[in-house]
């Protein structure tokens, strides 16, 4: 299921406009009370049957609106208090139980108050131990949330329906919303969407927003689903990298995204510089200048990923693709971006397989060796062998490897993986010095191509890598 963008029609009837700027005014008022309401109360989450006699009533809007704006404001407040306790007080927590500030007990308490948000007394949680959490929630939580005037307004399906036309040409759809008046409905004439044929092809609910330009667009999930077609068991395998100076790398030496790069690093240090210039200046909240930026840097990124898959599942049919389980806690930039990306609009499409990343990208492709000075930037050049190759391409013929060793697994930890992998190097060092061979061992990665190498010199023997060639014959992946 995806997201749909629908537009009003260029020919609305501006009193139906101002009719829905009225309704969303109010709706947004609505849930800055009930927003307020929450924090002054302690509470950060209510069941159902809490709803009605907990919130203040309105006045001006629907009771099915005020159903649609009280779960909006529950969601934007138990939001906001689960992310500050996994961020900050979690940890903070953590450190006053190291210094002796808090027992195990009071600790244990404190942690369970805060992933339960638990506002009353239950079982072993006492008033006490509530007031504790919220004193730390006063002194660590920061700012509370805040309800903007560009908050989107949520119409269920009593409140916003969506209608295939009947007699009238020009809009593809009409929406029927509630307004502020009794029994009375707003027609609003859309635009029409490529992906979205007839009404009945969308979920119920719709989600209202207005732009930063000042434009009405309305939200509708698409129920139409990508049905993964299944893989045989002997399946081949391609592996797919997020490079450094491309956006992918498949195992078997092509590049994606080549042009892409140069584009997105243009706009992340635009993007960059009006952020630290905002910073400088003590302004906490974005500009309309930062939102734009960064919408069009994520829809960059969309985009980009979005073709790419298509066109590996267009060129592979039945292949199982091989991807990174990174953690990207502490990445920055277009690896962070593409990765999520890519492996997302995957996911989605076919069917993918995850093995451990350590040191695949450091790990020479000929002889094995580990070290991280084989590489620096798109240049590989191992140490041991002198193998040199496109940077990119040995990360993704390693992560093809990887998926083929049953030593080791996912849950493997970097260390270990590092002293299998140097085990692994000894034992194959150790058996052509001495014993005389004149090949590889069965389990060592195989010789590979000439297009693969670069940089090799004519007069020099690259050990277990490819043949060597002049400089004038080299075709491989990029030149140094």
């Amino acid at each position: 299921m995806k997201c749909r963008l629908l537009c009003l029609h260029k020919e609305t009837n501006p009193g139906k406009i101002d009719r829905l700027e009225s309704l969303h005014r109010e709706y947004v008022a609505y849930v800055r009370i009930c927003v307020q309401h929450m924090l002054d109360k302690r509470r950060y989450t209510l069941k159902k049957s809490e709803k009605q006699a907990f919130f203040p009533p309105s006045d001006k809007l629907t009771s099915q609106i005020v159903k649609n704006a009280r779960d909006h404001a529950i969601q934007i407040v138990s939001t906001w208090a689960k992310g500050i306790y996994a961020r900050k007080l979690q940890n903070t927590i953590s450190n006053l139980r190291r210094e002796g500030s808090l027992t195990e007990d009071e600790a244990k308490a404190l942690y369970i108050v805060g992933k339960r948000l638990i506002s009353s007394p239950w079982k072993f949680i006492t008033q006490q131990d509530i007031g504790a959490y919220n004193t730390l929630l006063d002194r660590y939580g920061g700012n509370k949330p805040r309800v903007r005037s560009n908050l989107p307004m949520r119409l269920s399906e009593m409140t916003g329906r969506l209608e295939d036309p009947e007699e009238a040409l020009l809009p593809a759809f009409w929406l029927r919303i509630s307004s502020l008046e009794y029994r009375k409905s707003i027609w609003l004439p859309l635009n029409g969407n490529p992906y979205v044929g007839k009404a009945s092809e969308v979920s119920k609910g719709i989600s209202a927003r207005k732009t930063k330009v000042g434009k009405w667009r309305f939200e509708v999930v698409d129920k139409k689903t990508w049905e993964i077609p299944e893989v045989p068991d002997n399946a081949p395998l391609l592996a797919i990298d997020v490079g450094l100076n491309v956006l992918a790398t498949d195992s078997e030496g092509r590049l994606y995204g080549q042009e892409f790069k140069p584009k997105f690093d243009k706009l992340y240090k635009r993007l960059q510089s009006v952020r630290s210039n905002r910073q400088r200046q003590g302004l906490r909240e974005n500009s309309k200048r930062l939102d734009r930026l960064e919408s069009r840097l994520t829809g960059m990124i969309k985009t980009e990923t979005g073709r790419i898959a298509n066109e590996l599942i267009r060129k592979h049919p039945e292949t199982l693709f091989v991807v990174e389980d990174l953690d990207l806690r502490g990445c920055r930039g277009q690896k962070r971006f593409a990765y999520r990306a890519l492996q997302t609009a995957l996911e989605r499409k076919a069917v993918i397989e995850k093995i451990n990343p350590a040191y695949t990208s450091q790990e020479c492709p000929s002889c094995g060796y580990v070290s991280r000075r084989n590489r620096s930037g798109i240049k590989f050049s191992c140490k041991s062998c002198g193998r040199r190759a496109h940077a990119d391409w040995v990360g993704a013929s390693g992560i093809l490897r990887r998926s083929e060793d049953k030593g080791i697994s996912c849950t493997d930890h970097p260390r270990d993986v590092k002293r299998i992998l140097r085990e692994r190097f000894s034992l194959r060092r150790n058996s052509f010095s001495g014993v005389g061979r004149s090949r590889l061992p069965p389990d060592a990665p195989l010789p590979l191509g000439r297009r693969f190498t670069t940089g090799v010199s004519l007069k020099r023997e690259i050990g277990t890598a490819s043949k060597s060639s002049s400089q004038s014959e080299l075709v491989g992946l990029g030149r140094f």
